[in-house]
C-alpha cells in the first residue's frame, strides 16, 4: 500500500475492502461466462409476451438482456438468458429526474458566479450519502448473486457534473476539507503550495481553489502583462476531483464485492479523456472491471492499453445501417471487445414486442446475421496474446487539462458552454493525439497509451519499450521527465512536437521546456498558440506539406534540418547515451483529417516510417495493393499469437466520427473493395477464419479486402 491508498483510507474516500479485491481481481485470469461474445439487448417497455420476447432474442442472436435495479432476475434464468444489472447508483449521473439539479446550479452558477451553487449533490465526500449507500446497493445486489449475473453496471453516463462538460464542481466544506489534507501530502508545506500557487495563504484551513471564472481572470491578467500562465490552483482542484470520483468507483464496487466478488463491476457510456467529469481515463481504468465507453477522441484504445486483457469491454449498436455496424463492431472486436449491446426503443426497434405476435422488425433480420458471425468468430481471439511494436504514446492528464484552458480562451466568458459535444468535435489536442494513433496504426505497427503515472513508475524500461511519442504532452512532473530521459539513456528513442514539458504537472508554465537539453533545443517563447507560426515546408512524398509549428526553436546540442528561407527548424535529432530524442517542430493536427483522402497523407506518413525504421521498428507484416505493389492507405493490423498458431488481422481503418468532425471529408474513398497482397515474415499454413477460405502453405496471400469486415488469417504450422 503506497502513501496515497494509505491517506485515501484514513480520509474514507476508499475502504480496505475495496483494496483487498482489487488486488484478488489483478490475479484472476478471466470472468465467469465471457468466454463468449454476448450480444446484450437493451430494450425500452414491456413485451406483449414475456416467454416469446426471450425466444425472438435467441433468434436474433441475442446472449442476454438488460435487468434494471429492482426487476426479478428469475426469468431469464427460466428461460435460459443471460442478464446483466443496470443503473445501480444513479447519484453518480445527473439524467432523467435528476437532470434538474444539475441545470439548476449551472445557471445559478453561470449567472451569479457563487460558489454556493459548486456543491454537488450528492457530495462524494458527504458522510450522509456514504452511510445511506452502502446498505441500499447491498440490498439491491442481494437478490441477482445467486442468479449469477455477467454484469454489474453501477451507473450509465456517469459524471461528477454533466458528462465532460466544465462545471466546477465540488466546493463543498467536506470536499474542501479532504482536498486541503490531499494538497498536504503534495506538498509537504504550506510555503511550497503557496510558491507553486502563486498564491499567500496564511494557514492550510484557508488554502481555497480558483474557480474557472478565477482562473480564468488570473490567464487574462498574465498574457496581456506578458507573465507566463500559472493554472495551479485550479489544474489541482481539478486532479483531486478526478481522484475522488474514481475512487468513489472503487468503494461502490469493493461493496458489491462484498456479496459477489465473482462478477465483474463496471460502467456505461463514458466519455472522453476530459479534465471535466472525473475523466482520468487512467484512474477510471484502476477501479472498474469492465466497461461500455463511447470510442470519442481514442478512449477506447486508451481503455484497451490501460484495462486487463479479460476485461469485458462492450460497445453499442445504434441505428440501421448494417454495412457501418458490422465495420464498426468487427474493428471493435479486434481491439479485444467481447460483446455489444443494442440499443432499442420505440424510434428503432429490433422486436415489435408491443404488436400481436411480436415479430422480428427488418432492424432485427439485418443486425442477426453479424451478430452470429460475431459469435462463431470472435471467440477464437479472446485468448490469444495481442502482438504489439512497443511503442509508447503518453496519456497525460495534465496536458488535458492546459489544453482546455488553451484552446478555451477564444470563447472568453462563454466556456461554460463548451459542452461534451463541442469539445469532442472541436479539440485541437484529440486531433493532434488522434495524427499520432493513426499514423502509427497505417504503417502496420500497434502501439500502446502509457499513462503518465506509469512513466514516472518505469514502465518505459520495465515493459521494453522501443519508441515513446509525446503528442503536445505539454504538461510533465519532472519525475516523468527523469524516466523518461533514463529511457533514452537506455537506448530508448522519444519523438515529441510541440511545446513539450513547458508546464509542470501542475499545469504552471516553466521558462524553459524540462526536456529542452535532451532533445538538444533551447526556444525563445514557451507559450501556447492554436496555429503553426513557420512556413510549410515543400512536400516530399506526394501529400498535404507539413507546417513549422514552432519558428523559434534553435540548437543546442542537436542536429537540425530546415528548409526555405528562414533559420526554423522542422526537425531535431540528438543522440544521448545509448537513445536518440527527435523533436518534430511539425503541426500533426491534420494528420487525421487528410489520410481519408490518399496521397494527401503521404508526407506525415513518409516520416514517421522513417523515424521508426531508424528506431528499429517496422511493420513484419506489409499489405500492399495487388496491382500497385505500394502500401495501401488505412488499412490496421492487428497480430496475436496463440499456442498452436499465429494470427494476422487486417482491416480499412476509417474515421467513425468523420461526419461530426470540423473540416472532415467522409470515409466514401475507403469504402470500396481492394485487392491486397498480404507479405509474412515466414511461411506457414494459411486460413481466413471468417470465410474459410485456404491458401495452402505460403508467406504471403492475396485477398479481397472489402471496406466492412476483416481478413483474419490463421497461420499454423509456422515455418
Amino acid at each position: 500500500m503506497n502513501t496515497l491508498q494509505a491517506f485515501l483510507i484514513i480520509s474514507g474516500l476508499i475502504s480496505t475492502s475495496a483494496q483487498g479485491v482489487q488486488e484478488d481481481h489483478d490475479i484472476s485470469s478471466s470472468w465467469r461466462g465471457w468466454d463468449d461474445y454476448h450480444v446484450i439487448m437493451w430494450s425500452t417497455g414491456q413485451p406483449k409476451e414475456l416467454s416469446l420476447w426471450f425466444e425472438r432474442l435467441k433468434q436474433m442472436e441475442c446472449t442476454g438482456e438488460e435487468c434494471y435495479r429492482g426487476r426479478d432476475a428469475a426469468p431469464f434464468v427460466e428461460n435460459g438468458m443471460e442478464f446483466y444489472v443496470e443503473n445501480l447508483v444513479p447519484q453518480l449521473a445527473y439524467l432523467h429526474s435528476r437532470r434538474k439539479l444539475y441545470d439548476e446550479d449551472f445557471e445559478g452558477y453561470t449567472s451569479t458566479r457563487e460558489k454556493r451553487f459548486l456543491i454537488r449533490k450528492p457530495c462524494l465526500h458527504d458522510p450522509g450519502f456514504w452511510g445511506e449507500i452502502k446498505g441500499s446497493l447491498q440490498e439491491l445486489v442481494q437478490p441477482y448473486v445467486v442468479h449469477q449475473p455477467l454484469l454489474y453496471n453501477l451507473q450509465d453516463e456517469l459524471s461528477i457534473g454533466s458528462f465532460a462538460s466544465p462545471m466546477d464542481y465540488c466546493f463543498s466544506d467536506e470536499t474542501l476539507n479532504t482536498f486541503r489534507e490531499w494538497l498536504q501530502g503534495q506538498y509537504g508545506s504550506l510555503e511550497a503550495l503557496n510558491q507553486e500557487w502563486e498564491t499567500h495563504f496564511v494557514s492550510w484551513d484557508a488554502v481555497l481553489p480558483m474557480t474557472t471564472y478565477e482562473i480564468k481572470a488570473r490567464e487574462r491578467d498574465a498574457l496581456q502583462a506578458d507573465r507566463l500562465e500559472n493554472y495551479a490552483p485550479w489544474a489541482d482542484h481539478r486532479a483531486f476531483m478526478d481522484l475522488a470520483f474514481a475512487q468513489t468507483l472503487d468503494r461502490l464496487r469493493g461493496f458489491i464485492r462484498e456479496l459477489d466478488p465473482t462478477t465483474p463491476v463496471g460502467i456505461e457510456g463514458t466519455q472522453m479523456p476530459s479534465c471535466w467529469g472525473g475523466y482520468d481515463l487512467w484512474q477510471l481504468s484502476k477501479v472498474i472491471d469492465w466497461i461500455e465507453p463511447y470510442d470519442i477522441a481514442n478512449s477506447r484504445e486508451m481503455f484497451r492499453s490501460f484495462l486487463p486483457s479479460t476485461a469485458p469491454i462492450v460497445g453499442t449498436v445504434f441505428g440501421s445501417d448494417f454495412q457501418r455496424i458490422r465495420r464498426n463492431l468487427w474493428w471493435l472486436a479486434l481491439h479485444g471487445d467481447r460483446g455489444c449491446i443494442i440499443w432499442d426503443d420505440e424510434k428503432s426497434r429490433c422486436i415489435e414486442k408491443t404488436e400481436e405476435g411480436m415479430p422480428i422488425t427488418e432492424r432485427g433480420e439485418g443486425l442477426a446475421p453479424i451478430f452470429a458471425e460475431l459469435r462463431s468468430v470472435a471467440p477464437i481471439l479472446f485468448d490469444l496474446e495481442r502482438v504489439d511494436d512497443r511503442i509508447a504514446i503518453h496519456y497525460s492528464q495534465a496536458s488535458i487539462r492546459a489544453h482546455w484552458m488553451f484552446e478555451s480562451r477564444q470563447d472568453g466568458d462563454t466556456w461554460p458552454r463548451r459542452f461534451s459535444s463541442y469539445e469532442s468535435e472541436h479539440s485541437r489536442f484529440a486531433r493532434v493525439r488522434d495524427s499520432f494513433v493513426r499514423v502509427v496504426e497505417d504503417l502496420g505497427l500497434q502501439y500502446n497509451f502509457v499513462s503518465y503515472e506509469q512513466i514516472e513508475d518505469g514502465e518505459l524500461l520495465d515493459g521494453g519499450y522501443k519508441v515513446l511519442l509525446l503528442p503536445q504532452s505539454v504538461a510533465m512532473s519532472s519525475k516523468e521527465c527523469e524516466q523518461i530521459e533514463a529511457f533514452v539513456r537506455a537506448g530508448g528513442v522519444v519523438i515529441a512536437d510541440n511545446m513539450t514539458a513547458t508546464m509542470d504537472e501542475h499545469c504552471k508554465r516553466l521558462p524553459e521546456g524540462q526536456l529542452d537539453a535532451l532533445f538538444g533545443i533551447q526556444r525563445s517563447d514557451v507559450r501556447w498558440h492554436g496555429e503553426p507560426t513557420g512556413e510549410a515546408l515543400r512536400s516530399f512524398a506526394g501529400g498535404e506539406p507539413l507546417h513549422i509549428y514552432e519558428s523559434d526553436i534553435r540548437l543546442t546540442t542537436g542536429t537540425g534540418y530546415k528548409e526555405g528561407a528562414s533559420d526554423a527548424i522542422s526537425i531535431t535529432e540528438n543522440y544521448v547515451g545509448k537513445g536518440r530524442a527527435v523533436y518534430l517542430n511539425l503541426d500533426m493536427h491534420d494528420y487525421g483529417k487528410h489520410r481519408l483522402t490518399p496521397p494527401r497523407g503521404n508526407d506525415y506518413r513518409e516520416l514517421f516510417h522513417r523515424l521508426l525504421a531508424e528506431s528499429g521498428v517496422t511493420a513484419s507484416v506489409q499489405v500492399l495493393g495487388a496491382a500497385s505493389d505500394q502500401p495501401v492507405a488505412c488499412v490496421e493490423v492487428w497480430r496475436y499469437h496463440g499456442d498452436d498458431a499465429d494470427y494476422v488481422a487486417i482491416m480499412r481503418n476509417p474515421e467513425f466520427d468523420a461526419s461530426s468532425l470540423a473540416g472532415y471529408p467522409d470515409n466514401s474513398k475507403l469504402e470500396k473493395s481492394v485487392r491486397v497482397q498480404v507479405f509474412f515474415p515466414q511461411q506457414a499454413r494459411i486460413r481466413d477464419v471468417r470465410t474459410g477460405d485456404t491458401f495452402g502453405v505460403t508467406d504471403r496471400v492475396t485477398v479481397e479486402l472489402d471496406p466492412w469486415s476483416p481478413a483474419i488469417l490463421e497461420l499454423s504450422e509456422r515455418r
